[in-house]
């Protein structure tokens, strides 16, 4: 047995997916929104037993592997490698390729250097300061165990020295961000390099499955040299910042039971919520969030309570995030710590953690906290005030993606300034054309005007009628008859249902029945797993009755629709064709019209 099947028969395929999107029991298939593309009704279908996943709104679709590949950007080596270790596999056929993989040699390399750091701490005399900062800072042994909290010394090359004794390349340690290559050293040479971390407390940085992607030190003792109070690791393979929420891995399932994301601002809020047993809480790391991140924290819960930092550039940042958050239907709330409890969750649970259990409770709804904010540094009782506010607020309703919710909060401006709600409709039209005047497109409100239908979109009605027939027929095999194998083969089009409607019908005209156990083609069980899911999406609440004349429906506009698109076409080849003198295929073509008027 390969290490992928092995792998695929220890994991629970629907369990896996749940992980990222919300699966509901649909017969004998799960379903979901699809999480590659954004959509209002389910379209994600899986298949437990097949351990197949199939989206009927974008068309992906694939097996364990694919679908962490897909969402997480991962190769081939690197999703092995993840579904090897939540199966609990040793692989061996495989070892070979996933060592060659240079993201799976730097998380390697990240997680023996996070355990370097947190052995110094803990075993070393050198790291008593950082010990005594940190027990200071009131993080405990159990946090410093639980974070991974480590040291490194004020010393240029100790870990580069360390790994190289250890055989591992220069290549990768450069890879990692964890050592620096000197300007002007020759390839090969393992002189020349040094240390990005010196002198500093070490907080490892987790992806969102606990892999080691990188590190933020800060400096124990500032120098002149010491290069800022925190250093990162730069973007690598493995680490992007934007893709990143420190804490997560620890507290995707309490957000999960919680149904709430608490965010704060830097890794020592985490570290303290955490330790004060509020677990469902991660860091922005003091960077305005991201599209990736949005959707990352959607996986576990669509509610979020987000702690502003007490200065401007902290607000700033968590202000630009909540944009993005509101575009992707984060139901948001705004944490507000009150004055002299603290200027963060750290201070705030050192002071009196009662006041920051109650301001994550009482957290205010973000449009709320908006309005407050901006009808209290206004004079409302003047026009171009209102104006002011208007302005500050409409940006921020129209990036709401609920079409109700965004009608509920345009009437209360509207109530609230005492302006009228045409005018404020009219504003808001006008800062949508605004934006689409400077990017081309419209970020806030689409416009619904109808378009004419092509001919590329008769063809996809046509494909969509044939999938559906041959989905029924495989979900019924009675209605395999003389009736469904009458069909043209042109009709198919010349795609992959052509090749699967002819096979059956071989089958059908050697055996005058199709047996569908017997039915043994390699080349289609990836598209006939797709049809049967489609079939079931679509008609597992059908009687027999209904379900028949469902088929005989479908049948009938399949050869009315492709009757008049090929007519169409059939005319325009038509009229080439005589004016070209082409009197053969002028022929043929008449013959076609022919069958096409008996069908």
């Amino acid at each position: 047995m390969t290490d992928t099947q092995s792998i695929k028969d220890r994991l629970d395929l629907v369990q896996l997916i749940q992980e990222y999107v919300p699966l509901k029991k649909a017969g004998v298939y799960w379903k979901a929104c699809c999480p590659f593309h954004s959509e209002k009704s389910p379209s994600f279908m899986v298949h437990p037993e097949r351990q197949f996943w199939h989206c009927f709104g974008c068309g992906k679709h694939g097996d364990a592997f694919s679908f962490v590949q897909e969402i997480e950007g991962l190769d081939f080596p690197e999703a092995l490698k993840l579904l090897a270790d939540r199966a609990g596999i040793k692989l061996e056929n495989f070892r070979t390729e996933v060592n060659k993989s240079q993201k799976n040699r730097i998380l390697e390399i990240n997680g023996k250097a996070a355990y370097f750091y947190h052995r110094i701490l803990l075993d070393m005399s050198v790291a008593k300061p950082a010990l005594d900062y940190l027990t200071n800072r009131g993080v405990t042994k159990e946090a410093i165990e639980k974070w991974q909290i480590g040291y490194v010394p004020d010393q240029w090359e100790l870990l580069t020295q360390y790994f190289l004794k250890k055989g591992i390349g220069i290549e990768d340690l450069v890879a990692t961000g964890l050592t620096i290559k000197k300007d002007g050293v020759q390839a090969g040479s393992s002189r020349g390099y040094y240390d990005r971390f010196r002198g500093r407390i070490m907080f490892p940085i987790q992806n969102v499955h606990g892999d080691v992607v990188g590190f933020t030190g800060r400096v124990l003792v500032e120098k002149e040299n010491s290069g800022g109070k925190y250093v990162n690791t730069p973007e690598t393979l493995v680490y992007q910042k934007s893709r990143i929420l420190y804490g997560l891995y620890q507290a995707k399932q309490p957000i999960r039971k919680a149904d709430l994301t608490v965010m704060v601002e830097g890794q020592m809020d985490v570290i303290a919520c955490h330790s004060h047993g509020i677990e469902n809480v991660v860091a922005s790391s003091g960077t305005a969030l991201t599209n990736e991140q949005a959707k990352l924290l959607k996986r576990y819960s669509d509610n979020l309570a987000i702690a502003f930092d007490a200065d401007a550039a902290g607000q700033n940042a968590a202000m630009r995030g909540i944009e993005v958050l509101l575009t992707e239907g984060v139901n948001i709330r705004v944490i507000t710590i009150p004055e002299g409890a603290g200027k963060d969750a750290d201070e705030c649970l050192k002071k009196n953690p009662a006041v920051w259990f109650e301001a994550v409770k009482n957290a205010t709804e973000i449009m709320e906290w908006y309005f407050k904010k901006s009808l209290g540094s206004h004079d409302t009782n003047k026009p171009k005030e209102k104006q002011a506010v208007a302005n500050e607020l409409l940006p921020l309703i129209g990036r709401i993606p609920y079409a109700v919710e965004r009608d509920h909060w345009l009437k209360e401006l509207a109530n609230r300034l005492g302006a009228d709600l045409n005018a404020l409709r009219e504003d808001l039209d006008r800062l949508k054309i605004d934006v689409e005047k400077r990017s081309g497109v419209s970020t806030l409100v689409k416009k619904n005007t109808p378009t004419p239908v092509k001919e590329a979109e008769k063809d996809d009605q046509v494909h969509a009628l044939r999938s559906k027939l041959l989905g029924l027929v495989f979900r019924y095999p009675e209605y395999m008859n003389e009736q469904f194998f009458s069909l043209p083969r042109a009709l198919w089009g010349g795609d992959s249902l052509t090749g699967l409607y002819e096979s059956l019908k071989t089958t059908y005209t050697e055996n005058r029945n199709v047996a569908l156990d017997d039915f043994n083609h390699p080349e289609f069980k990836d598209l006939v797993e797709v049809l049967q899911m489609q079939s079931e999406k679509d008609f597992t609440e059908l009687g027999p009755k209904a379900t028949e004349a469902e088929f005989s429906q479908l049948l009938t506009r399949l050869k009315s629709l492709w009757s008049k698109t090929r007519g169409q076409q059939i005319q325009t080849e038509l009229s080439q064709a005589e004016r070209a003198g082409d009197k053969e295929k002028v022929g043929l073509l008449l013959r076609e019209l022919q069958e096409l008027s008996r069908l």
